[in-house]
């Protein structure tokens, strides 16, 4: 791409930006699908960032970098010595909510194209989904002392929120990448010099640009949805977080659906994810894998239901039937349990049926072409 059509394509993103909507996230009241999930291009890369969350980091004083790695990503940070603090949950939350909006804003069905690399996120409304409380609730019989202690509160709160996303965009803004990963069937390389080219909060918004580069190899992805309930979880929980993203990401492929594995997932392959202790370590230290492991694991999955996540989740045979309390209770063996399988019902999840039936009717379409041509050579 020559430097002019670079230049054309930040230019056209001053015209093109759009801001990001955060609905509100869903109590008691069935709402649209759309309110609760984000339509996402995501890829190996971006995946990976979420499980780098207060990961050690390598630092090489040469040229002043850090480096986080997740199997074959790695993560590079620039000017190290500079930044403060650790990559976490919060990093991802924001990363996510941005590439979001820039898929809402760029063409990504069959004929993919790339309008705009800034976009904007709403301040205040982003804060509330991560569970700031930044409203100051004021009731009839508060003296006025107590009225301003709770607006300043409420204010402070805000504060705190920005101080985050200040870190997180920071972060953000000093990361590179680099990867392999097979993008339209292809194998390939992938260098991205820089994430973020600008990350800033002006006039209420969270202005967040990406660089060319990573806009070119987000346009390419495949899409997900990503569900607006993780933005509440806990950010010192990383293992929910991670685990919820596998979860949403897992029922969101066509072909899971297709197999009817689309609601389950193997305990293993969560905890693969997560942070817990290798079960070699717990039994060096002489601990209960109940203890250190098991029980850990279900209080992730139980706060994945307490932020709206999940309607459910039950412990499962190999062909998906549920197991009984009995037997959910029993587990004799760390080995017996880990293959064990997860069953989670997503609250209010997408509905895939129209794309999976328009899926089924292209192939019966492209058999029954191919059977044509087979009778047409034979004749």
């Amino acid at each position: 791409m020559t430097e002019t059509e670079e230049k054309n394509i930040v230019n056209a993103s001053f015209m093109e930006d759009r801001k990001i909507s955060i609905p509100a996230i869903p109590t008691t009241t069935p709402v649209a699908e759309q309110e609760n999930f984000l339509p996402m291009l995501h890829g190996k890369a971006t995946d990976a960032i979420a499980g780098m969350s207060g990961s050690k980091i390598t630092e090489n004083k040469l040229n002043n970098t850090g480096v986080i790695e997740a199997g074959e990503v790695k993560l590079i940070l620039n000017q190290f010595t500079e930044l403060r603090g650790t990559l976490g949950v919060s990093t991802h939350k924001l990363l996510s909510t941005a590439i979001a909006s820039f898929t809402g804003t760029n063409h990504t069905g069959k004929s993919k194209d790339l309008r705009a690399l800034r976009v904007y996120i709403p301040l205040n409304k982003y804060a509330k989904k991560c569970g700031y409380d930044i409203e100051p609730h004021l009731v009839n019989n508060m003296t006025p002392e107590e009225r301003k202690k709770e607006a300043k509160r409420a204010e402070n709160t805000l504060k705190n929120a920005r101080k985050k996303i200040k870190k997180d965009l920071i972060f953000l803004t000093s990361s590179s990448l680099y990867f392999e990963e097979s993008v339209k069937g292809k194998q390939g390389d992938f260098t991205i010099a820089n994430i973020l080219g600008k990350g800033s909060i002006s006039k209420g918004n969270i202005v967040i640009e990406f660089t060319l580069s990573m806009g070119e190899y987000l346009i390419q992805l495949p899409l997900t949805q990503y569900p607006i309930a993780l933005l509440s979880v806990d950010e010192r929980n990383n293992n929910a977080y991670i685990m919820g993203l596998k979860m949403a990401e897992h029922y969101n492929m066509d072909n899971n659906h297709i197999v009817k594995t689309a609601q389950l997932l193997k305990v293993k392959t969560l905890l693969q994810l997560a942070t817990f202790p290798t079960i070699s370590t717990v039994n060096k230290n002489r601990n209960r894998w109940e203890d250190r492991i098991k029980e850990p694991f279900e209080r992730a999955l139980d706060a994945l239901t307490q932020c709206g996540l999940l309607s459910d989740w039950r412990y499962s045979h190999s062909k998906g039937v549920e197991m009984t309390d009995e037997e959910a209770t029993s587990f004799t063996t760390y080995e017996e349990w880990e293959s064990t399988l997860v069953h989670f019902t997503l609250a209010y999840a997408p509905d895939h049926t129209a794309r999976l039936e328009a899926r089924a009717e292209e192939k019966k379409a492209r058999q029954a072409r191919g059977k044509k041509k087979t009778t047409k050579k034979k004749e």
